[in-house]
Formats: structure tokens, C-alpha cells, sequence
């Protein structure tokens, strides 16, 4: 097979050539016979095809670099005869817009977090984060064996897209605030930034006060004192924002998102009439992302982490036991109502719920040893 070919190729360290996209509005991205004769040479039987993709996330934001990464693959694994331009949020359309411009085919594919649509479907929010419930490990492995793409697939679907993703990060940094946080109680002190439209409703019921802040904003918003505390991503993301800064105190972990995915949607007319090499190269890409990116967030989360708090001066602060208990109880009831409203909801909370089970028996056996233990924290266990 041609791509398997080229795929070898790319593997051995062949160098892949990008080829810029002009034009604006909607497009086939077809190139003509002409111009695809001359970048080819002419050896190959394949098209040349340019596509755009739009973004969620502006240039130089952390996410946005998953963007680029996944495109850069989807030209290497072609042999540079299919390439995507990337265009940061606000360059094609706003950020809020990028779903019609994907689903009306204005532009090829767009890199976006599902949780910016739930406002469509709440079910989107389930297929870019969980509350208190899957780590990035349970996420990957869901959706690359326990059934979980294809509840992308089902619901991207019902809007013309397809959709792989093409990041995995684990739980977030937790809340970033300028008093500290240890209770429930505190919170309902304070304005607090928090992402998520089910979050926000496990927050109403817990009688935190959330305000809606853009990530842009987030930075001036704590400085000038607009907000108390608020929440935006994993360490690297965060001091990309340099949240630290203005946002001293860190109460972790977070249980508004135990971990995240971002991904490409591609209209479904423009997935259909590609080759099926070039679908093969797309879903190759976008695995292969995914597996990079949930290494590559930690890693950087790593140095984050050791950087907020040996030369940022962070101060970590928990939440008492008994109200972790409590947040915990009002996720699982927010998470049950809303699958007993919602048909795709409950589709996708299903599925969920079918890997936690056969995940969970052995997860439960492994102990620690099922993601891991600080040494310290072992030694103080076996002297209790």
C-alpha cells in the first residue's frame, strides 16, 4: 500500500516538504492537475491536497504546538502530498465559532477541546474532561480499547465531522487563587473561575459563586482582584500564563477535571472525499499525537511543578477530607441527573462506566502500584 510505503519512509528519516495554503471561505482543497503535477514530479498516482485548520488556541499557546505537532505528521506521513495549515483562534474565526465553520465545511478541520460545545450537547463536555473521575491513562485506554472513539465518532457525527483525538493531558493544576483555599467553605467566599458547564453546576449546588473569565483574561482578572481564584490547565499551561504571578496560593488537585482531551474535528464531506490513504494517514497521526502529547504534558508538567515551587514561591493548600467527600458525592449526582436527561449524555457516561468496571477490579488489586507511589508516602504508610 502506497502510504504504508510512505510511512517507512518517514520512519527511516525521510524529510518531509509543507506546502502553504492561500485562499479563504470554503474549499475542496484540491489542488489542480497542473500544480499537482509540478510539486509531485508526477510519480505518484495520489493528489496533492491542501486543507486548513483552524484552532481553539491562539499562536504560541501550549495546545496549539498539539496542533501543529499533528499536522507536521499528517505531511510526513504523506510524503508532503497532503498538508494542513494550521491557523491560531481569532486568524480564520473566533474561538466560539470554530464548530459551525468545521460542521458548514467554511474550513477542512479545526483543533478544539469538546468541552467549548457543550452548550450544543452536554455530552461534549464528557469527551474533553471528567470530574473526580478518569485519569489521561483511563482516557487513552478507553479510547483506543474500551469503545470510547467510536462515541466521538457517534456524536461529532450527528454534527457532519469526524473526529480523532490528538492530546491527552492528566488532571489539572487545581485552583490558582489569592487566598488559600482548604474548605468548601472557603470558596463560597471568593469569585472563582471554573471550566465546564457540569462543573459549574456540581459548584451552584455546593454554593461556590463561578464567573466566566476567558483564559486571556485569566492573568489580569486575578491581578486587579475582578476574581478570587480560577483554573486553566495542567502546570505548563499554567505557567505559560505565569498565573503564579498574580495567583500565589495552589489548592490541588483538581477535581473539576481529572484529566482532559483535545482533538481535530474534520468535516465529514471533506474526510469523505479523501483517499483512503490519506484517512489512514490522518488516524495514524492523530495516534500517534496522542501518545507523544500524553508523555510530553507530564514530562513538562514535571519541571513545571518544581519550578512554581522552588523558585515561584507557590503555596500548596488541600481541601479537608470531609468535603473532598462531599465534592465527590455532588459530581456522581450531577453526572446521574444529567444521563437520565440526555440521550448522548448517557451514551457516552455508559461507556464510561463499562470501562470503570472492568477496569476497576484490577485497578483496585494494583493498588499504588496501578499508577504509582512517592516513596515517602509509602515509608509513612507502612508505619501507620
Amino acid at each position: 500500500m502506497k502510504l504504508r510505503r510512505l510511512i517507512a519512509e518517514v520512519l527511516c528519516g525521510a524529510v518531509a516538504a509543507m506546502f502553504c495554503l492561500t485562499g479563504c471561505g470554503a474549499d475542496t482543497g484540491m489542488m489542480d492537475a497542473a500544480n499537482a503535477n509540478s510539486v509531485a514530479g508526477g510519480d505518484s498516482s495520489l493528489p496533492v491536497i491542501t486543507w486548513k485548520m483552524g484552532s481553539t488556541w491562539g499562536s504560541g499557546n501550549i495546545h496549539y504546538t498539539c496542533d501543529e505537532r499533528f499536522t507536521e505528521l499528517v505531511s510526513q506521513l504523506t510524503g508532503g502530498r497532503f498538508t494542513i495549515t494550521n491557523y491560531p483562534e481569532g486568524s480564520l474565526c473566533a474561538a466560539n465559532q470554530l464548530f459551525d465553520y468545521v460542521q458548514n465545511g467554511t474550513i477542512q478541520c479545526g483543533g478544539d477541546w469538546g468541552g467549548y460545545w457543550s452548550g450544543k450537547d452536554t455530552a461534549f463536555e464528557l469527551l474533553s474532561t471528567t470530574m473526580d473521575n478518569f485519569s489521561g491513562l483511563d482516557y487513552y485506554t478507553w479510547i483506543n480499547q474500551g469503545g470510547g472513539l467510536e462515541c466521538y465518532q457517534e456524536l461529532y457525527g450527528q454534527y457532519n465531522m469526524t473526529y480523532f483525538p490528538i492530546m491527552i493531558n492528566h488532571a489539572e493544576s487545581g485552583i490558582r487563587s489569592t487566598k488559600p483555599i482548604t474548605s468548601i467553605a472557603d470558596m463560597q467566599k471568593m469569585k472563582i473561575r471554573l471550566g465546564g458547564v457540569l462543573a459549574g453546576r456540581v459548584a451552584q449546588k455546593l454554593g461556590i459563586n463561578i464567573t466566566t473569565v476567558a483564559a486571556s483574561e485569566l492573568y489580569e482578572s486575578l491581578q486587579r482582584g475582578v476574581i478570587d481564584g480560577g483554573e486553566f490547565s495542567t502546570p505548563c499551561s499554567d505557567d505559560s500564563l505565569k498565573l503564579q504571578e498574580v495567583a500565589p496560593y495552589w489548592c490541588s488537585p483538581a477535581w473539576y477535571q481529572s484529566a482532559g482531551v483535545n482533538g481535530v474535528m474534520i468535516n465529514k464531506d471533506a474526510w469523505d472525499a479523501l483517499p483512503e490513504e490519506y484517512q489512514l494517514a490522518i488516524q495514524t497521526a492523530a495516534e500517534t499525537c496522542a501518545g507523544e502529547q500524553l508523555a510530553r504534558y507530564l514530562w513538562m508538567d514535571f519541571e513545571a511543578t518544581e519550578k512554581m515551587l522552588k523558585e515561584d514561591g507557590c503555596i500548596v493548600t488541600e481541601m479537608n477530607s470531609e468535603d473532598w467527600a462531599t465534592i465527590r458525592k455532588t459530581c456522581q449526582e450531577i453526572y446521574e441527573a444529567e444521563a437520565a436527561a440526555n440521550e448522548n449524555f448517557d451514551m457516552v457516561y455508559s461507556s464510561m462506566k463499562a470501562y470503570r468496571e472492568k477496569a476497576d477490579t484490577y485497578r483496585d488489586m494494583l493498588k499504588d502500584y496501578s499508577w504509582g507511589f512517592n516513596y515517602d508516602d509509602y515509608d509513612a504508610k507502612s508505619q501507620e
